[in-house]
């Protein structure tokens, strides 16, 4: 797959022209990561937009006490932290990946030219920007409500309409090499809280694992258990 190719499938980069295509490719470059790597940290000028296009990376926002919470897990065609690039200060959250992979850096100057230019890459931003809005105020609410189990369940869920595999007969396959403090982080929770409702929801049959892969026999079983939480 040429990177043009990959382009079609940035929503940010939604409906531009195979000339703009091209020049995307002329004002941005290529680069590889590793797993485990930071692609910036908290803090780093943000000084370039990272487009994922192969690969799986994780937002991660660091507090003051050192504690820290994923905020989401992304992949290809998703833009990293975006909101920071556009405001031209630092970095409000790490991207550190959860796999090899490789992602397109364009340089904040030529992005925000291109915004200035091109109405299309523009519209797609503020339906972007939108859309996020209205997740954070999904995801405050539910931080607010629910208790442990049903965040943990709605983390799951989502991660597997997302990102699942159908598999055999133990259900949707989730292989994001995520820890248990990974998912503890990703649900504001410690570490011994996590384990604690993992083993409830594996006793309950909704959920057993391999090491870092995770099975889910019925996604709605986790639904179930956000709608008692």
């Amino acid at each position: 797959m040429t990177t043009s190719q990959r382009f079609q499938r940035v929503t940010l980069f939604e409906g531009l022209t195979e000339a703009q295509f091209a020049h995307l490719e002329e004002v941005g470059s290529e680069v590889s990561f590793a797993r485990s790597e930071d692609l910036f940290r908290q803090g780093d000028p943000a000084d370039a937009l990272f487009v994922v296009l192969r690969g799986r990376v994780k937002q991660v926002r660091h507090a003051a006490t050192g504690a820290s919470t994923i905020l989401d897990v992304l992949s290809m065609g998703d833009d990293l932290d975006i909101a920071s690039v556009i405001e031209g200060r630092v970095h409000a959250l790490s991207a550190r990946a959860l796999s090899d992979g490789t992602a397109w850096r364009l340089p904040a100057p030529a992005f925000r030219r291109l915004l200035a230019e091109w109405p299309q890459l523009a519209g797609n931003l503020l339906r972007l920007l939108a859309f996020r809005q209205r997740e954070s105020t999904e995801d405050l609410s539910a931080l607010a409500v629910l208790n442990v189990e049903g965040r943990l369940c709605r983390a799951l869920a989502d991660l597997c309409r997302r990102y699942g595999i159908l598999g055999d007969c133990r259900g949707v396959i989730l292989d994001l090499a995520l820890t248990r403090q990974d998912l503890a982080d990703l649900t504001g929770t410690t570490l011994e809280t996590a384990i604690r409702a993992l083993n409830r929801l594996r006793g309950q049959g909704l959920l057993s694992w391999e090491g870092r892969r995770f099975f889910v026999p019925d996604i709605r079983g986790l639904d179930g258990v956000i709608l008692a939480a």
